[in-house]
């Protein structure tokens, strides 16, 4: 039980002292900011097959400490001055449920690691107490997968990247980005998303109005629906 205390202690204290991961490449011209449960394994995947860009005895992880970083939300501008920025985000509801059935339903059928344990947050949990738990915690203090998509993408000057696509339309958005950057590779994601509608229902009058509440920035910024 001590141990378990620590560990999540330990879980919390670095959550405060995490950074937006940075990805950037100066020959091509871009960089990129990610963003969790918004396509990342797809876009991290072409980024890895651009030609003449990785060794074929390269692994992903070197691949990624060379040209990826944490980095402060203060020093994000400075590091990409001079190249294009792009991101994706996606609706907060169908995030935020993601989330929820990725790290705690599925985790929990495959006897996975309860990533979000230190937030009181267990395994059996039901939803509606799943959201209202988020909606207790502000950014600095939630588990990246959780935190707003604003806190990734914004520093005090305003938002930071000149592309945003949206996982909605994410192939189309792709491509779109290709006709700027053709050194980036086709992308396979299917968007596996029924709609925000169906996202919707899944929400009772009290879970949407916490979660519009919680992701108000979001909404607003990248111009999804509230209740």
């Amino acid at each position: 039980m001590i141990r378990r205390y620590l560990e999540d202690a330990r879980k919390r204290y670095k959550i405060t002292r995490e950074k937006p991961q940075l990805w950037t490449f100066r020959e091509q011209g871009f960089s990129y900011i990610q963003i969790p449960k918004v396509a990342t394994r797809s876009i991290r995947a072409a980024l890895v097959e651009m030609e003449n860009i990785r060794s074929a005895d390269e692994s992903f992880a070197a691949f990624e400490q060379r040209f990826s970083s944490h980095t402060a939300h203060k020093e994000l501008r400075r590091r990409v001055d001079g190249l294009k920025v792009f991101a994706f985000v996606r609706d907060p509801l169908a995030r935020l449920y993601s989330a929820y059935v990725n790290k705690i339903v599925d985790a929990e059928r495959i006897g996975g690691r309860n990533i979000f344990r230190c937030h009181g947050m267990g395994y059996g949990m039901p939803f509606e107490a799943f959201v209202q738990r988020v909606s207790e915690l502000d950014d600095r203090h939630i588990d990246r997968h959780l935190r707003s998509q604003a806190w990734f993408l914004t520093d005090d000057q305003g938002l930071i990247p000149d592309i945003i696509g949206r996982i909605e339309t994410f192939v189309d958005d792709w491509n779109r980005l290709r006709e700027q950057f053709p050194c980036l590779g086709p992308v396979g994601h299917r968007n596996k998303t029924a709609g925000q509608a169906d996202f919707r229902r899944l929400y009772s009058d009290r879970t949407l109005e916490l979660v519009c509440q919680r992701y108000a920035r979001d909404l607003q910024l990248f111009g999804y629906p509230g209740n």
